[in-house]
Order: C-alpha cells, then sequence, then structure tokens
C-alpha cells in the first residue's frame, strides 16, 4: 500500500520536540496566570505578556535548532571568543550589563511578571549587571546561531574577522538603540521606535534568529577567503 503525502509528512515529524513545546508555553501559561492571581499587577497591553516568551522560546529553539559544524580546536577556540563577545555587546547595549569605574559589592532580586523577572541585579568592582530573563535567554540563543555562522564562515582568523564584518543580521539588534543618536530627519523614527520599542525589538530578534539560522546550514552562502588565510 502507497504512503499517501500527508502519511509520510507524519513519518517525518519528529513529536518529541512537539511535546516539550507545548509542555513549555502551557506551563508559561499557568506561571503567569499564577502571578498575576497572587498579585495586584495591573495589565493594561497583554502583548507584553507574551513578547518575553516569545524570546525565551525562540532562544530556545534557537540552541535546540543550531548545528555547529566540528572543527579544529583553534576553530572552535575563534568561534567562542567571537561569539561571546557578541554575547557581551548584546547584553550590554541592552543594559543587562553595564561597566563602572567603581561599583559597591551587592545582590537583590526585583521580581516582576514571568519572564519580564525575576531581574537579577549585583556587582562587583568594574560591572553592574540587571539580568532580565527573556533578554538573557533570547540573546543567548543568538550567541549560538552566531557561533554556529562563525564556525561555517572562518577559515582562520582573517576569514573570520570579514564574515563578521559582511554578516548584516548579527548587527542589526544593535540598530533600535542608535536611532536616538542621529537627530534631525531621525528623530520621528526614534519616537516611533520608543513607542513601540518592545514590539520593533521582537520583530527585529525573530528575523535575526531566522536569518542567523539560515546561513549557519552547511548550504547556505558564505564567506570564502580560503585564499587569504
Amino acid at each position: 500500500m502507497t504512503a499517501t503525502p500527508a502519511g509520510r509528512l507524519a513519518d517525518r515529524i519528529d513529536p518529541a520536540p512537539l511535546l516539550v513545546g507545548g509542555a513549555l508555553v502551557l506551563s508559561e501559561g499557568l506561571l503567569v496566570t499564577g502571578y498575576l492571581g497572587l498579585t495586584s499587577t495591573g495589565v493594561t497591553q497583554p502583548r507584553y505578556l507574551i513578547y518575553p516568551f516569545v524570546w525565551i522560546n525562540v532562544g530556545l529553539w534557537a540552541v535546540y535548532a543550531g548545528r555547529p559544524r566540528v572543527g579544529t580546536e583553534r576553530h572552535r577556540g575563534i568561534g567562542l571568543a567571537v561569539a561571546g563577545a557578541y554575547y557581551v555587546i548584546l547584553l550590554a547595549v541592552a543594559g543587562n550589563v553595564q561597566f563602572l569605574t567603581a561599583a559597591e559589592p551587592y545582590a537583590s532580586i526585583i521580581w516582576a511578571t514571568p519572564g519580564w523577572g525575576p531581574v537579577l541585579n549585583g556587582s562587583v568592582p568594574g560591572i553592574e549587571v540587571h539580568l532580565v530573563p527573556y533578554q538573557v535567554i533570547g540573546y543567548a540563543g543568538l550567541a549560538y546561531l552566531f557561533y554556529a555562522n562563525v564556525l561555517e564562515i572562518s577559515r582562520g582568523l582573517l576569514s573570520g574577522v570579514l564574515g563578521i564584518v559582511t554578516c548584516v543580521s548579527c548587527s542589526m539588534p544593535l540598530w533600535g538603540p542608535l536611532l536616538g543618536l542621529l537627530g534631525g530627519s531621525a528623530l520621528g523614527l526614534s519616537s516611533l521606535a520608543t513607542t513601540y520599542a518592545y514590539d520593533l525589538g521582537t520583530v527585529v530578534f525573530l528575523l535575526t534568529v531566522a536569518l542567523l539560522y539560515y546561513f549557519q546550514r552547511p548550504d547556505a552562502p558564505s564567506v570564502s577567503t580560503d585564499g587569504l588565510a
């Protein structure tokens, strides 16, 4: 008996990730419902309850779906160093990490709506952190896909640097905060970005994940500089 197209499609689908994803979304919904029921938190913009979990779930998916190719130890070291720097830059631009010349050591937790909180605050001499869960996890997913991209495009330090410079998608999350610095005709864009900061930020985040996922595939277009390295 010949299998129908629907049957063949069902055979190719792995139910495990779907079950895990469904359980995760259900747990997040129950967590938010419980938090709102136990606190006096009011909700004026329901989408802001959803956005953090979009970042968290897509960030976790990026780690699951990322397929860094196996390279040499030196190759992997370059990838980890560059992706780590990229992660720290994203956290710094988002305000999760601040580098200070002097900071009194402290640690605290601010409870907030799940996804937005709990926010972990703390400092040691030279650095202060305000770790917002959805940004920490979402940017970790970006950094992991970025690592996979570095392993695809680099054949040494020179080609790795060239690949990062030409990887437009890697710098996309940094564009928004720069709008406020342009002035003049960009003031209208800056105002729009401020009003819909989280909406635009989420769209840019999803687009960046999509681009990084696409370009980390072995058959995707890449930068070739073997002759230069």
